[in-house]
């Protein structure tokens, strides 16, 4: 299991080459804007060794003055999503959201009904990469359908394997209704303005509107990365998300906040995009 300590260690790395600032500067007082939100975050039973519950991830997304923010169950061949309702259904804070596995067929479609029907719950995570599958594979179509119906958004593992551009443009352009939100923590294939490694993705995020880039801690302490993936997006295909616990949300937003994009673009990935993904007043 991925531990606080360690991620602090590989930020320590960072910091020393000058890719981030001190880590004394992050013990200042997170901002007071209760608006920020999170596109991905989970709910493990036990973190660093010790139990781990709705009190400690809304203590992690505090230090960032993140409002709400989305929680996924622990990725796991069968995901529990009843659990998850049930440990979070006295923390509005939390919208929680499913995840599924297509590759079980058809008893992935019906949970991921259940789940938005019985559950409340308010999306769906996919996760290409951890339950080794393409994405343009027919069984993640079926799943895809029933988010149209259902009216959710689908978040998934930005995988240079099994999620390539290639592989995204399918899928998204057969479900355009459907916003499918990429982590980029898994490295998807972007790169500065003049690289022709990077413009791929930028074309097929132009061609399919219904897509949106995902930056989490593991992409905002990379400059040159996070940078290029606003660049492929643009601000208003761009969401803030930090992949707590395993990655610390402060981190991920003060990588924004000292890339300087501007209030207004600050606004769209902090806030604004999400509220409309996940259509919140």
């Amino acid at each position: 299991m991925v531990k606080r300590r360690d991620f602090l260690k590989v930020a320590a790395v960072f910091a020393g080459s000058g890719l981030l600032k001190p880590l004394r500067s992050l013990a200042q007082a997170p901002s007071t804007d209760t608006l920020r939100m999170d596109f991905e975050t989970f709910l493990p039973t036990a973190f660093d060794g010790k139990p781990f519950g709705p009190a400690e991830l809304e203590a992690l997304e505090d230090e960032a003055g993140v409002g709400r923010f989305v929680v996924f169950p622990e990725t796991i061949p069968r995901p529990d999503n009843a659990g998850l309702a049930a440990r979070i259904k006295s923390h509005p804070r939390m919208i929680g959201c499913a995840s599924v596995n297509p590759t079980l067929g058809d008893d992935a479609v019906r949970e991921l009904e259940r789940s938005v029907k019985d559950l409340g719950l308010r999306g769906v995570r996919l996760s290409p990469a951890l339950h080794n599958y393409p994405f343009d594979l027919q069984v993640v179509s079926p799943i895809l359908e029933k988010a149209r119906e259902l009216g959710v958004p689908v978040t998934i593992d930005g995988d240079t394997d099994n999620a390539r551009p290639a592989q995204l443009k399918d899928a998204a352009s057969r479900f355009p209704e459907v916003p499918i939100i990429l982590d980029m923590g898994f490295r998807a294939p972007v790169r500065p303005p003049g690289e022709p490694a990077g413009r791929e993705m930028r074309e097929v995020v132009c061609q399919c509107p219904n897509i949106f880039l995902g930056l989490i801690a593991l992409t905002t302490c990379q400059p040159s990365y996070m940078m290029s993936t606003i660049w492929t997006g643009g601000a208003e295909r761009v969401v803030f998300g930090s992949n707590a616990p395993f990655s610390i949300p402060l981190f991920a937003a003060k990588g924004i906040e000292w890339a300087r994009v501007g209030a207004n673009a600050e606004a769209l990935i902090f806030r604004d995009n999400l509220k409309k993904l996940y259509k919140l007043d």
